[in-house]
């Protein structure tokens, strides 16, 4: 059913008012988290929202879309933010306030206790540190001893001398221990 241009403009700019809760909902959300990122975030998404409505409506009120549709809808979205928008603009923004507080003190508080669990663990922790690096170090400064005995070879013994040809190209050396 084809709606003549009035028609279609009316009922996109009622259903563009409606949308406008839509808006509302995300500019809590930025209002909440007041960061650029989010305002960003927040806008695209409406926008792409804005669009995908349009295109829904479009196809109900005609086989086609029509530029008094799309006017339609923003002039709505506008009365919204215009009228609806600024009452609530105030609410919201002193709740939000209220909101950023409160979370930050609940932030605040479970820092301060993780500050606190985390300082007395490695208060408890130091103690042991210290007693794994003091071994540690006294790991380091035990000589070694491999070589048991000073008088002994200990690599390539006299007794393996078969000179077989596997053999005959290597050096042949003595360790003895040093003192």
């Amino acid at each position: 059913m084809n709606y003549s241009v009035p028609d279609c403009f009316m009922i996109s700019l009622v259903c563009g008012f409606l949308f406008g809760a839509v808006y509302e909902a995300l500019r809590i959300i930025r209002l909440i988290l007041k960061f650029r990122a989010a305002v960003f975030v927040c806008d695209v998404t409406f926008f792409f929202l804005a669009a995908l409505a349009v295109e829904a409506l479009c196809p109900v009120l005609g086989s086609y879309v029509r530029s008094c549709t799309v006017l339609g809808f923003a002039a709505g979205v506008f009365a919204y933010i215009v009228t609806v928008g600024r009452i609530l603009n105030l609410l919201e923004s002193a709740a939000a306030e209220a909101w950023r507080l409160t979370i930050g003190r609940f932030i605040r508080f479970i820092s301060g206790k993780l500050k606190s669990s985390f300082g007395a663990f490695a208060h408890k922790m130091r103690a042991e540190i210290s007693n794994v690096y003091n071994f540690s170090l006294k790991i380091g400064k035990k000589p070694i001893g491999y070589l048991k005995s000073h008088h002994k070879k200990v690599y390539n013994n006299s007794n393996s001398n078969n000179k077989g040809s596997e053999t005959s190209h290597v050096i042949k050396a003595q360790v003895r221990r040093s003192r």
